[in-house]
């Protein structure tokens, strides 16, 4: 499988766990020793404390994200990705939007997973 037909498959499972408020399994798309750098904030060192950040985000669940790849580059095991996304409550209502950009690692067993993320978003004035 391509790297981006993996990606598209990771974001609908990320998708429906950040939907029901499945910070651990949002987390399984992150390698072990992943960083997440979101904005104004320190880095987040690995799987288990991106989980709890996770968990902090997507509470009990009940919002919704879509988010749209558009740019992906593969060379050997690694990738990149750029792309958008937007959170929304469940009446419709914009939360936040932004872009990122996402290496992503292939896993000895040919799973991709998130090793770098970084991305900045917009929120609306009314959130």
């Amino acid at each position: 499988m391509s790297a981006r037909d993996a990606i598209a498959e990771t974001y609908k499972t990320f998708e429906n766990a950040f939907h029901r408020g499945d910070a651990e399994a949002i987390s399984r798309i992150y390698t072990e020793d992943a960083e997440w750098f979101p904005p104004q904030a320190p880095p987040i060192r690995g799987r288990h404390n991106i989980a709890g950040v996770w968990k902090s985000i997507v509470g009990q669940g009940g919002n919704y994200i879509r988010v749209e790849t558009g740019e992906v580059q593969e060379n050997g095991g690694w990738a990149y990705e750029v792309g958008r996304f937007e959170a929304s409550a469940p009446g419709g209502a914009v939360l936040n939007s932004g872009k990122y950009i996402v290496i992503w690692k292939q896993q000895p067993n040919g799973e991709w997973k998130t090793h770098r993320d970084i991305f900045n978003w917009n929120i609306p004035p009314s959130a």
